[in-house]
């Protein structure tokens, strides 16, 4: 059975709080790259679901976007460059914050919830 939007959001609080956290981390750590990099795995390993299911609007807009961005952030980390990976997950444009968007008004995204 496909997730719901609401699903798939609660699904992956947890694991972009931690892709935040590490992001962060390794920014001023290198040490902590490789949990960086299974972070980064973590996100992407739900995002790559089956979206079809999942009603059109910011979400499914941004999922290609978040699947190029995790792999632009893996390449970095593999390059040791925790700063680049960081700056892609916080891009204004393009970054993250388009999921908040999409999982907006759900629990744990967003300021009510």
């Amino acid at each position: 059975m496909a997730d719901t939007i609401e699903q798939r959001c609660e699904r992956l609080r947890q694991p972009v709080t931690e892709l935040v956290a590490m992001s962060l981390a390794a920014v001023y750590r290198s040490q902590d790259l490789p949990e960086l990099s299974r972070a980064i795995g973590a996100v992407r390993s739900i995002l790559a679901e089956d979206a079809s299911g999942l009603p059109a609007g910011p979400f499914r807009d941004w999922l290609p976007t978040a699947l190029r961005n995790l792999d632009r952030m893996g390449e970095a980390v593999d390059a040791g460059d925790g700063a680049k990976s960081y700056a892609i997950l916080t891009d204004k444009q393009d970054g993250f914050i388009r999921l908040t968007d999409g999982c907006a008004g759900f629990p744990g995204w967003s300021v009510n919830g």
